[in-house]
């Protein structure tokens, strides 16, 4: 009941302002711009009760009133020592952005409990300027259990080593695969996956 009331007490504020302000302007193509200024300040009144009811912060609606937090990087760093701070910046970012670009690949996959992603970078492909180039990308993807899970080999001579066998990679893992390699425009060997 007290939004409401403010938000009455607010434009009726609002309105006598318009109309105070109209009056005192000698020109009509003012009036316009002031009317054009005051509709603004009637739908910011409008929606600021409507932002709170609904449990929305300004902050979470507009991108661009985000709050920013500090950056650890030294403002004037010295030569090499700046540059450096800067190219890990810019790396670790990269990999940031590669990360969940891969992970937003994978929304709506079935079949797909957990994933992980670590992008190593090449040696030598540092700059500020330059993209960094991809050395290899590790993913690791935990299943959701379904269905009957494959027998393992049974070895009847303990005395015979077991011989090393290949992983076979699920269905879902080389559509992952293939999604990464296409998306990234890089080949497949660079993309190792494992299930766990």
């Amino acid at each position: 009941m007290e939004s409401l009331q403010t938000l009455v007490r607010n434009l009726a504020i609002i309105l006598l302002l318009a109309s105070f302000l109209e009056m005192l302007l000698p020109n009509k193509s003012m009036k316009g711009f002031v009317k054009l200024v005051m509709g603004l300040f009637v739908i910011s009144a409008i929606l600021t009760p409507l932002t709170t009811l609904l449990g929305m912060t300004v902050e979470s609606a507009i991108p661009a009133w985000t709050e920013s937090s500090a950056q650890d990087l030294a403002v004037l760093a010295p030569g090499e020592v700046g540059e450096a701070i800067s190219t890990n910046a810019v790396q670790e970012q990269y990999k940031a952005i590669v990360v969940s670009q891969i992970k937003a690949l994978t929304v709506g996959m079935e079949g797909i409990k957990e994933l992980q992603v670590n992008v190593d970078l090449a040696e030598g492909s540092s700059g500020l300027t330059n993209i960094p180039r991809i050395d290899q990308i590790m993913i690791h993807l935990d299943a959701e259990e379904r269905g009957v899970q494959p027998i393992e080999d049974i070895v009847i001579d303990l005395n015979e080593p077991k011989p090393a066998q290949e992983q076979v990679l699920s269905a879902t893992a080389l559509e992952i695969r293939d999604k990464v390699a296409l998306f990234m425009q890089m080949p497949r060997e660079q993309i190792i996956i494992t299930e766990g």
